[in-house]
């Protein structure tokens, strides 16, 4: 009797004398070939090498979802353990490039080398948004059948594998607004033109940059955050008036900018050129456009009385610093934005009132 199988149409190619398949695998077939379990992992049958993040899958159907008409996701690697079968649309040499169709036993053990979080984000979605169905995604298939193969079929995928910096995705997001409009802010803001490091994720002590635009693009997520409703383009209008209003209180800024001061200098003595002071001053800024709208400028100007010295440790250590380094911890931010806003005269919330005591 016939072992049941199943096919997708590939492309076969050969990589280190192995024979190896790029195939289009229907969204469709995702929940039959790795289903998923009630615990959210794959079946024993079915097996990834990473444990599922279910926050990093619910993001992704979200986004899929939300952009069902325009999405776009990179190919997924797969492990066959079990012999498989292609069968040439033409004449093809064994190594030689072909088109035809891959036939996989049903049977067959099928290991996520990567990409689980994208297979369970589609198969989510698609509960969601059923017209996905006949919509494909790309699978690299390397067969390993008998398994001896699969866990350095997974390091090699992964040793070269490099995250894209956060400054780079937001320099060429145009669905994510924030990321617009903190591209016009740069454009806006005297200060910012030029000085915004755009790729990469920390700035050198050679360079003349402020910040980096993913430490502007989460200043401006904070500062903006109640502003959900308001217009894109005055949200444009506020941010820009307020950076340009903070740039002409911060001691060093223009400086830096125009080449008068060493910014690695300032950077090594200075909390606010640090992704964490500029995030401090956005938690601030967000307090004080709600509890003084007409008169924010006005308060704003107290920043430049602000010691903001890293040897002042009597109001950053604890705060913006750890043992007198820098920290990145959301209670460091939220502590550091404390000391602006009660130097500006603002009230804390309750929560924040806590972290004091």
């Amino acid at each position: 009797m016939a072992r049941p199988e199943f096919s997708i149409p590939a492309v076969r190619g050969t990589q280190a004398g192995h024979a190896f398949y790029t195939a289009m695998c229907p969204i469709r077939l995702l929940p039959r070939l790795f289903p998923v379990g009630v615990d959210q992992t794959t079946s024993g049958a079915q097996q990834s090498f990473r444990k599922v993040n279910r926050a990093r899958v619910r993001e992704i159907a979200k986004n899929i979802v939300a952009h069902h008409d325009d999405f776009h996701l990179a190919a997924v690697t797969i492990s066959v353990e079990q012999q498989v079968r292609f069968v040439a649309a033409g004449t093809a040499r064994p190594k030689q490039v072909a088109v035809g169709d891959l036939i996989i036993p049903l049977e067959a053990r099928l290991t996520i080398v990567d990409g689980i979080h994208r297979i369970y984000g589609l198969q989510r979605a698609l509960k969601e948004c059923p017209s996905m169905a006949d919509e494909c995604i790309a699978m690299l298939i390397h067969v390993d059948p008998d398994g001896t193969r699969r866990g350095q079929i997974f390091s090699d995928v992964k040793r070269h594998e490099r995250s894209s910096a956060q400054s780079l995705r937001i320099g060429l997001d145009d669905r994510d607004e924030t990321a617009r409009l903190t591209r016009e802010l740069i454009a806006a803001v005297p200060v910012f033109v030029d000085a915004i490091e755009m790729e990469k994720t920390a700035i050198s002590n050679r360079s003349r940059k402020l910040f980096t635009l993913s430490a502007l693009y989460q200043a401006n997520k904070v500062l903006l955050a109640d502003r959900k409703d308001t217009s894109y383009e005055a949200r444009v209008k506020l941010a820009t008036e307020f950076w340009t209003e903070v740039a002409s209180r911060i001691p060093g800024w223009t400086e830096i900018v125009q080449g008068d001061i060493s910014a690695a200098d300032i950077r090594a003595g200075y909390v606010h050129c640090h992704a964490i002071g500029i995030t401090a001053i956005a938690r601030a800024g967000r307090a004080l456009l709600a509890q003084f709208p007409k008169v924010w400028k006005k308060r704003l100007a107290k920043l430049s009385s602000l010691n903001w010295s890293r040897a002042n440790t009597k109001l950053w250590e604890g705060r913006a610093m750890i043992g007198g380094r820098l920290s990145k911890s959301s209670s460091a931010v939220a502590r550091a934005g404390n000391a602006v806003k009660r130097h500006l005269g603002l009230n804390l919330s309750r929560d924040e009132q806590a972290m004091e005591k």
